[in-house]
């Protein structure tokens, strides 16, 4: 019998789809998760997961989706609430295709979803209610739009944590292994600059202005909302103790939704060598080979 362990699935929009193939490779080499985590697009595939959707199925699914279609999804605009569109439409939509009014209650493995609160920066797990509610809240990007959830502000739960690790130890303590479908900080030349953004007087500037300013109106939620992910770009998905880190390394980019096969497919490679990398029985974190 494999040893238990649980998968932290980061964020990364269409390059997330990669995290399908590795859950594929994962299953195939006798191993299945028994919690999950997700934050972002990766919440999106852990929810799935948790609900007992096997990885084909997920990959015929996500095959077959309508590429305008999902775009289509965001036209909703919130200029009122001091972002680009609302999500309310593409979050109806994400039920209609994958979830179905889904709840935590019902799922078949512990799941927890990570979001940020827009208010103190600081990280928040959900774990109960409206899946897709959970989702939309920690895929929610600050200009783009932000969700109100049990009494605050809600953003992308990877602008603290790119990997959410600390959302699976609250259902699965132990063995962990994280999964990052992002851009790599440390080759992309667009991040450097935003990291050199950050560092300079603009970024210290917004910094300023996001510390002296409360999320009670949505320019307020705004300047906060963006200082948090201009410092977003400081984070490394690094591992704790007992966890691992796989990285799928894909040449698309986040809105490339019409290469999925691409993007599932350099999971599914990314998964081999990670397994071929392990010992016969366990990992050196206790990861199971």
């Amino acid at each position: 019998m494999p040893h238990r362990f649980g998968v932290a699935l980061g964020g990364g929009t269409a390059r997330a789809l990669a995290h399908v193939g590795v859950l594929a490779e994962l299953e195939a080499a006798g191993l299945r998760p028994d919690a999950y985590a997700g934050t972002s697009f990766g919440a999106l595939i852990a929810a799935q997961a948790a609900l007992g959707v096997p990885p084909l199925e997920m990959e015929r699914i996500v095959r077959q989706l309508n590429v305008p279609e999902i775009w289509m999804q965001g036209l909703d605009f919130g200029l009122h609430e001091a972002a680009l569109i609302r999500g309310e439409r593409w979050a109806r939509w994400l039920d209609r295709k994958f979830f179905f009014g889904a709840r935590f209650e019902e799922v078949e493995r512990p799941l927890a979803i990570a979001a940020t609160d827009l208010g103190t920066g600081a990280p928040v797990v959900i774990r109960e209610g409206s899946i897709v509610d959970a989702i939309r809240a920690s895929c929610a990007l600050p200009g783009l739009f932000a969700v109100p959830y049990v009494g605050g502000w809600r953003v992308d739960g990877g602008f603290v944590e790119p990997v959410p690790y600390t959302a699976l130890r609250e259902v699965r303590p132990g063995p962990a292994l994280g999964v990052h479908a992002g851009l790599d900080l440390g080759s992309s030349g667009a991040l450097t600059r935003l990291r050199r953004l950050d560092a300079g007087p603009v970024g210290r500037w917004l910094h300023r202005r996001a510390a002296r300013r409360r999320g009670s109106n949505p320019w307020s939620r705004l300047v906060i909302g963006l200082s948090l992910a201009l410092a977003s770009y400081r984070h490394e998905p690094a591992p704790p103790p007992s966890a691992e880190l796989l990285t799928v390394d894909l040449p698309i980019h986040w809105w490339d939704f019409h290469r999925s096969p691409e993007a599932i497919a350099a999971g599914r490679t990314a998964a081999r060598r990670w397994l071929e990398g392990r010992t016969a029985d366990v990992g050196t974190s206790g990861v199971p080979a």
